[in-house]
């Protein structure tokens, strides 16, 4: 059954946003005929009640005078028209989890941009710059080499600043109905060689071999901060064929104990069809799951927004703050410590392995897709 959002809420990818009509005289003005403003949040019930804020901010904006107001301190030329240095200052100051050399590419790349656009806000970023832009990165030979930049460096930066933009629209300081400028620049001219990507695509389904010798490496390994956390969301990832944003976000209050049986009711899934019940019915994996929620009733949470959920000990992290931004890499650092093919499968392939499952005893695709 679909939900009837509220007038102008509506689910952008996982997070909930509000849309808002401009006035027909101020359209002009203001160069658009709506507002978008993401409200930061996954919880139905929490965009509510932040709705009315946000519409305030967006009122407010709009409305105000010109008259001068009285003298308060300029904590940062933030809330007046964004430019390219200070957000990207910003974004990367905040994000946590990028490596320093990563960090320091992305620190360049975004530095050349802004000095190309003279430091411009970021509501002036549209197509036309982004392509200006990769044309005048190829006729700009390399600081280094004095050579062209190679098509690498071209895909670098083309990566960078679309995850730049995609950060500003999660910010809502660019109109997010706006497809991403930065999208595509590198595509293939008609004629040309399709360049050979490396990297492995089709990854497989895990083994129970792989998936025991992930456990007992876990368990084996003390030192791991989020140990626990961590054979609790294998284990979980294993019987159930949920990703592991699901397994993460699980509140206690989405879980059903029925005795013989517990559900799992998914309501953070990636799309709304994704909400689903998931039943757990191994006695083994129903007594972890027991023991983990008596756990999490009387362990301190990282943060308030924890509270009265699975893994309340997990730090959020990432420029969205995730659950599973940590979690995720400590559970890759480990299954790339295990000596068993670790290029040729991920954590997002338990879910391949439900999915096999499925099709090796005959469920049709119809109860496959209401199953994952």
């Amino acid at each position: 059954m679909n939900r009837i959002l509220p007038k102008g809420i509506f689910k952008r990818g996982s997070t909930y946003a509000l849309r808002y009509s401009v006035p027909s005289e101020l359209q002009e003005l203001v160069g658009k005929k709506e507002i978008v403003r993401s409200l930061g949040t996954a919880d139905l019930g929490e965009a509510l009640a932040l709705r009315n804020e946000k519409l305030s901010e967006i009122r407010e904006g709009l409305f105000a005078t010109d008259e001068p107001k009285a003298s308060t301190p300029k904590t940062s030329g933030f809330q007046n028209q964004p430019t390219v240095r200070s957000t990207a200052h910003r974004w990367l100051s905040e994000s946590d989890g990028i490596k320093n050399t990563t960090r320091q590419r992305y620190n360049y790349i975004l530095e050349r941009f802004a000095a190309f656009t003279g430091n411009a806000p970021v509501t002036t970023i549209n197509r036309s710059v982004a392509l200006a832009y990769m044309d005048h990165l190829r006729a700009t030979p390399s600081h280094r080499t004095g050579e062209p930049l190679s098509d690498r460096s071209l895909a670098t930066h083309q990566i960078c600043l679309a995850s730049y933009w995609r950060i500003l629209e999660h910010w809502g300081l660019v109109d997010g109905d706006m497809k991403n400028p930065f999208s595509s620049l590198l595509r293939r001219l008609a004629g040309q060689k399709k360049k050979a990507d490396p990297r492995k695509k089709n990854l497989r389904p895990v083994t129970r071999d792989e998936a025991e010798a992930l456990i007992a490496f876990i368990k084996g390994n003390n030192r791991l901060k989020y140990q626990h956390e961590m054979i609790v969301t294998v284990r979980l990832l294993w019987v159930t064929a949920c990703r592991l944003g699901e397994i993460a976000g699980l509140s206690l209050s989405d879980i059903d104990d029925r005795g013989d049986h517990i559900r799992l009711n998914i309501t953070g899934a990636k799309t709304e069809a994704g909400n689903r019940t998931v039943m757990l019915v191994g006695e083994a994996d129903c007594d972890l799951l027991r023991a983990t929620v008596r756990r999490a009733l009387v362990t301190e949470p990282s943060c308030p927004e924890n509270r009265g959920i699975l893994f309340p000990r997990l730090l959020r992290g990432g420029y969205d703050k995730t659950l599973t931004h940590y979690l995720g890499k400590a559970l890759e650092h480990a299954r790339k410590n295990l000596d068993l093919n670790a290029d040729e499968w991920d954590m997002h392939s338990f879910r391949r392995t439900g999915v096999s499952a499925l099709i090796n005893s005959g469920v049709s695709r119809e109860a496959r897709n209401l199953a994952v």
